[in-house]
């Protein structure tokens, strides 16, 4: 939280603004928005599934600074409800960890957003993990539900997308998705794809 809060502040992180440490716990104060609701309770506001212009938003807005999140979800994202530019913030840095080159061979985060690389091999990269979510994240706005459940559905890597999802967002869900990690775009690639310019 101190990294990622380091001017020039990212202004779709949410902030650390104080903290205290004490005898068994450390205490984070941090800035919260009001009024707000995660992206998932969001989603059903919304009628279970979000439009794809505003999904392509949300997907503009996930930054990192040489910080691995490593829970990036639904929940873990808050959207701020009252302005007419819609502003999405990334929270909850409790399974973070600095970005490195070597692999990672401890997991953590949320089931259903694992790569496939962790269940194969007991091991997995940064960037391309962080890439994985952000697919599970996108079909899950798009569709209404996550693409996979149990961990064998994320090792076959068999989806099933909604009538009316462009062809577009599709083919970025499944670059995003690639069980090769080395296949997957980068977050650069993922920023220019033709979909987060043009949804026609």
């Amino acid at each position: 939280m101190l990294l990622v809060s380091q001017p020039p502040v990212c202004d779709n992180v949410v902030e650390l603004l104080d903290w205290y440490e004490l005898p068994q716990i450390i205490v984070l104060v941090l800035e919260r928005p009001t009024p707000c609701m995660d992206l998932s309770d969001y989603c059903m506001a919304m009628g279970g599934k979000l439009d794809q212009a505003v999904a392509r938003d949300i997907m503009q807005h996930c930054q990192s600074r040489s910080v691995f999140h490593r829970d990036i979800k639904m929940e873990n994202l808050l959207v701020e409800t009252c302005r007419d530019t819609m502003k999405v913030k990334l929270i909850d840095f409790g399974c973070g960890d600095l970005l490195r080159a070597r692999s990672y061979r401890e997991i953590a985060g949320t089931a259903e957003y694992i790569a496939p690389e962790w269940f194969l091999e007991g091991r997995y990269q940064g960037n391309e993990a962080t890439v994985w979510s952000l697919g599970v994240l996108l079909f899950g706005m798009v569709n209404g539900k996550l693409p996979f459940r149990e961990d064998s559905e994320i090792v076959k890597g068999c989806m099933r997308f909604n009538r009316g999802i462009s062809k577009e967002c599709r083919n970025l869900v499944r670059l995003c998705l690639m069980r090769d990690p080395c296949k997957r775009p980068n977050l650069e690639q993922i920023l220019s794809h033709s979909w987060m310019s043009d949804l026609s």
